[in-house]
Formats: C-alpha cells, structure tokens, sequence
C-alpha cells in the first residue's frame, strides 16, 4: 500500500513539474511572438497577452507546491533553529493545522469564484474565467499535500529525509 502511494505521489509530482515547464515555454514562446508581432510587424496579437496571463497565473500556484516540497519558501526560523527538538516537534502540531486551516479557506472560497467564473469571460478569448479560476483550488490542494508531507516529516520522520531528497536532485 505504501509501495503505491509513493508511485501516485511520484506520479503526482512528475506530472505537476511537466505542467509547470509546459506552461512556462508556452509562456516565453507567447510573450515573445507578442513582442514580434507589436515591433516587428506592427501587429498586436492581444489572446498571445491573455493565454501568456493565464498560463502564468497557473504556473506560478502550482511551483507553490513544488516550492514547499523543496523548502524553497521564504520563512523566518531563527527562533526554531535555537529550540530542542522535542519543542520544535510540538510546535509543528499547532503550525500545520493553523496552515491547513488556512489553505482550506483557499480552497473552499474558491468553489464561490468558479461559480462566478462559469458565467463571466475572459475580455479577448471569450472563454469561461473558471479555467483560470481553477488554479486556486488545484494548486491549494497540491500545496495542502506537499506541506503535509513537508510539516509529517518534520515533526515525525526523519528530517533528513527532506534534503536527502533535495542533494539527490540537485545533484542531477
């Protein structure tokens, strides 16, 4: 059972990472047609801005839950880093769930956007905003995921385990 969780989970990860570079070639690909078509050709291709935006928007909340699964997010831990251990475990407790909490406000909340989202549309393409919308709670899930992950192997599992992982692949 375990076995396949970390199949899925890696499977999950592989899958989230291909999407964050597929969407950030689409991305600079977009943005520079744009920039060729305005000075070069003296044509605008106003849905190269939009798709460019969206594809963003999608890109950058999803790489929140890569970011954490890599201890890439900016946190002050100066006092954690001088207390024992057995503290720093008992005050991860309180921390993941007050997180929790707030990455289910995220994604609950952002079950009321879809809904405006499937009745109000994008200015040049005319499609649905629940597509874009629909970030939100896909990243906030991923996001939930990677700091649970993160926060159970801190305050349970061996620590180590999270940059053996981080020197393996930057080792790559």
């Amino acid at each position: 059972m375990v076995n396949f969780l970390q199949m899925g989970l890696r499977g999950v990860r592989r899958a989230i990472e291909l999407v964050i570079i597929l969407l950030f070639v689409y991305m600079t690909v977009s943005v520079i047609v744009q920039v060729i078509g305005r000075y070069v050709f003296n044509f605008s291709i106003a849905s190269a801005v939009e798709t460019a935006t969206f594809a963003q928007i999608w890109m950058v909340l999803l790489a929140a839950g890569t970011a954490m699964r890599w201890g890439l997010h900016v946190s002050v831990d100066i006092l954690v880093a001088q207390l024992p251990s057995k503290v720093v475990r008992a005050i991860n407790v309180p921390i993941t769930l007050v997180c929790l909490w707030f990455l289910w406000i995220i994604f609950d909340g952002s079950f009321r956007l879809l809904e405006i989202g499937e009745i109000q549309s994008s200015p040049v393409l005319r499609i649905p905003m629940y597509y874009p919308y629909l970030a939100i709670p896909v990243a906030a899930a991923y996001l939930a995921l990677e700091f649970v992950i993160v926060m159970w192997t801190k305050t349970f599992g061996d620590p180590s385990a999270l940059t053996k992982e981080h020197d393996e692949r930057a080792a790559l």
